[in-house]
């Protein structure tokens, strides 16, 4: 019993390092389709409508559309210093997230784990 459970955590382990490691190849490349302006591979895998909340005008992206013509608005200068700055963290349930604080407010910045994309902005109080 004891070298099941050995064996079943040994491979946990090594899951969520290959996990990591596939996401941090994704990250790179997305960083770099970030500074490019490049918004289709930007929005590949991205889920819509997404949530957005930056500010009282913006509060969701109803289409990939939306957010290839408007891919300024949504990735603000800010927004873009955050993804070129940070490492994302890794969260228990295996998605990843980069938190800021800015204007009295905390933002979260989402990235889903089943398939590696953009998956939502959050603000609320810090």
């Amino acid at each position: 019993m004891k070298t099941a459970l050995l064996g079943f955590l040994l491979v946990c382990s090594a899951s969520a390092q290959n996990s990591d490691t596939a996401f941090r190849k994704w990250w790179s490349g997305f960083q770099a389709a970030v500074a490019k302006h490049d918004a289709k591979t930007v929005a590949q895998g991205m889920r819509f409508p997404q949530p957005w909340e930056n500010g009282p005008a913006i509060r969701e992206i109803k289409s990939e559309a939306e957010f290839i013509a408007r891919f300024d608005a949504f990735l603000t200068p800010e927004i873009k210093r955050q993804i070129a700055r940070k490492r994302p963290e890794s969260l228990p349930n295996g998605s990843y997230m980069i938190v800021w604080h800015a204007r009295g407010n905390e933002y979260s910045l989402h990235f889903s784990a089943a398939a590696f994309a953009l998956d939502g902005l959050a603000e609320g109080p810090p």
